[in-house]
């Protein structure tokens, strides 16, 4: 389903931006363009789309719970690339396969484990055990997912954001500390 990909999304520490040359990427002349925007709007097209997305549900569930146990054995393995790298897959593929709570849990646990390795923290493992548990649950459930899944996603998603808050704000006093210090 989502064929070869680069060896990590994560970023590593010893990572480099690649500057994207010109031309890297294909550019359609404005009529191009403008003909595809009209087409993807295109009220036909847009219905030929989800009963393709439709058809193709059950695959993409399929998917998704193959993602969910490949998670879990990252876990096992205290592997957090393997972690993000399949939370990255999961919440790719999760809307489409209409698991809407799991496509946002692991959106969540994308968020904390990027922005955590951009810090060059350790993840707070119980934050990331309970991801890993609602992830499993909400792709696994059937009528759950929308009902409380949807509650178990916002609440899971306020949490991430009061960690990172957490931790920018512990960046910014150190950084005043730095700064008053003169080591800036």
């Amino acid at each position: 389903m989502t064929g070869k990909k680069p060896t990590s999304h994560v970023p590593h520490k010893h990572a480099r931006a690649a500057k994207i040359m010109p031309g890297a990427y294909p550019v359609f002349p404005r009529n191009t363009a403008s003909r595809l925007l009209r087409a993807l709007r295109d009220p036909e097209i847009v219905a030929v789309a989800a009963r393709v997305v439709a058809d193709k549900a059950e695959e993409l569930r399929t998917a998704v719970l193959a993602h969910v146990d490949r998670i879990a054995d990252a876990a096992r393995a205290c592997d957090p690339v393997a972690i993000f790298e399949q939370a990255h897959e999961i919440r790719g593929l999760a809307g489409n396969a209409g698991l809407l709570a799991t496509g946002r849990i692991a959106n969540g646990l994308c968020k904390y484990l990027d922005a955590i390795n951009r810090a060059r923290l350790r993840p707070d493992q119980g934050l990331v055990a309970l991801h890993l548990e609602a992830i499993a649950r909400a792709a696994h459930a059937e009528d759950e997912a929308t009902r409380l899944g949807e509650e178990v996603a916002s609440e899971l998603a306020a949490l991430v954001d009061k960690k990172l808050a957490e931790i920018n704000d512990s960046a910014r006093r150190k950084q005043g500390r730095a700064d008053n210090d003169g080591t800036a």
